[in-house]
């Protein structure tokens, strides 16, 4: 809306639509090549347990993978009356494909939009889109014991930022974020909507890069909770507090452009209580993830990126088979090339 009346007022005082309009739009397409050595998350009794249980491998062969996603984006910024103000519009389309696990193929997107009216100072919000996507196999306990059926969920996720400066080259950011994550039948006894609130203090550092810190608080709600049928008596909903601290070093090492590294850990608490139920109650998760990446821009329309990430899931029961069961570790890598183009016909 303060769009439309900044283009009207400008039109009665003699500004030409076209004005705002003309400007390129830069479009990126790029491939990425990876390797999940852990695609469903097994931890190692689950990997030996799949050696006599063919079934909970979900027709998988094997449990890593090959993985490739492609990628478009596209974004144009509309400058206004004061040129140090501008909207910014961003789109990125993700489609992924996993070479020996069929059920991963899944295909997501996100849209943008910012206001700009200074270094720092931003208003955004966005839509994203995670389409079906395939966790693994589990069993539907609404029917029976033993049978297992493909478990996938959607995200449908809103959130507004807002970035402000504190003082010189350090400046804070506020998101408020609504996630709805519904599951495809017959797991919609996990339903959730997902409530956080993050704050981002970030610091440029001069002539060297920039490093943040991230603080997040979430609330997961299970919407469906005593609405299904047997699997629908235990209570889902989660509370989550996360932090994040990523680095990165603009100066370069060697032929390398940027580099940068990050750490996160998050704490989840799950509100599941059900006396007898050894495997759900009492249980959180510990996740943590470090991640390195480096990247090298071959020209102006190329750019080469490459990362390495570590997972590693601890769950704390009170039962140590629990444990053994939900902890887990993972690596992926993978290395990305992206091609940018300009389109600037007006």
């Amino acid at each position: 809306m303060k769009i439309i009346v900044i283009l009207f007022i400008s039109l009665l005082n003699g500004q030409n639509l076209l004005d705002y309009l003309s400007g390129p739009i830069t479009m990126k397409i790029g491939l990425i090549n990876g390797y999940d050595d852990n695609v469903l998350h097994f931890s190692d009794i689950e990997k030996s347990q799949a050696s006599t249980n063919k079934y909970i491998m979900g027709g998988a062969n094997t449990f890593d993978s090959h993985f490739t996603r492609y990628f478009v984006t596209a974004d144009k910024r509309i400058y206004l009356a004061d040129r140090s103000k501008y909207i910014h519009f961003y789109t990125r389309t993700n489609i992924s494909n996993y070479s020996h696990n069929d059920n991963r193929h899944h295909w997501s997107g996100n849209l943008k939009t910012t206001y700009r009216w200074g270094p720092y100072r931003k208003i955004a919000y966005s839509l994203r889109h995670l389409n079906s996507y395939y966790t693994r196999h589990y069993i539907d306990r609404d029917i029976s014991n033993y049978i297992l059926q493909p478990c996938n969920f959607t995200d449908r996720e809103q959130y507004m930022e807002f970035s402000y400066p504190i003082k010189r080259d350090q400046w804070m950011s506020i998101l408020l974020s609504y996630n709805q994550r519904y599951y495809d039948i017959p797991f919609i006894e996990f339903d959730l909507d997902i409530l956080s609130s993050s704050l981002k203090i970030n610091r440029r550092l001069r002539n060297v890069g920039s490093i943040a810190i991230v603080l997040n608080l979430g609330t997961a709600n299970n919407l469906t909770f005593g609405k299904t049928a047997k699997a629908g008596l235990l209570d889902r909903s989660y509370k989550n507090f996360e932090w994040y601290v990523p680095f990165t070093y603009s100066k370069g090492i060697g032929v390398l452009d940027k580099v940068g590294f990050s750490m996160r850990q998050d704490f989840r608490y799950y509100k599941a209580e059900e006396e007898g139920d050894q495997l759900h109650s009492g249980r959180n998760h510990i996740d943590n993830k470090m991640n390195i990446w480096a990247e090298k821009k071959i020209n102006a329309k190329l750019l080469v990126k490459t990362s390495l990430r570590y997972r590693f899931r601890l769950t704390e029961s009170q039962f140590d088979w629990v444990s053994k069961l939900r902890t887990f570790h993972q690596w992926q890598a993978w290395i990305s090339i992206e091609w940018k183009m300009v389109y600037d016909r007006y």
